[in-house]
């Protein structure tokens, strides 16, 4: 029995791999997630950053809050320099004027990939525990 040469070779072989429109819709399709996903994601990591300066804020206040109760006034309180910046430092915190013997208000403004946070860049919190800017808390 003959079999046909070229007959016998097309059946043998196999096609492997991927077309090149096979990878342009695979590239296509990463590139509409990530599209769509970045800027849920960056928005997350400010989000959680924010926490890093709250956390720092709430430390001020306990330090704060330990000086009155030693001293019975504010006035001669101040932020320690070990509590002058947030834990991951996304956050510079001071006083912000107004110390009086019963009163104080606490900034933390953001610095380095925070800055991006807009409307969310200062944080501040008194000694009556009122936190502005409201939605940022």
């Amino acid at each position: 029995m003959m079999t046909d040469y070229n007959q016998m070779q097309y059946n043998t072989k196999k096609s492997a791999g991927f077309t090149l429109i096979e990878v342009m819709i695979v590239v296509a399709i990463i590139g509409i997630i990530s599209a769509i996903g970045f800027p849920s994601y960056s928005s997350y990591v400010k989000k959680s950053r924010r926490a890093d300066g709250h956390l720092a804020l709430l430390n001020v206040v306990q330090t704060m809050e330990r000086c009155k109760t030693a001293r019975f006034s504010y006035a001669n309180c101040t932020v320690p320099p070990s509590q002058a910046k947030s834990p991951e430092q996304y956050y510079e915190i001071a006083l912000d004027g107004g110390l009086t013997a019963s009163t104080f208000t606490i900034k933390a403004t953001a610095k380095n990939a925070q800055t991006k946070d807009t409307g969310c860049t200062e944080l501040t919190i008194d000694e009556l525990g009122e936190r502005l800017p409201a939605d940022c808390w």
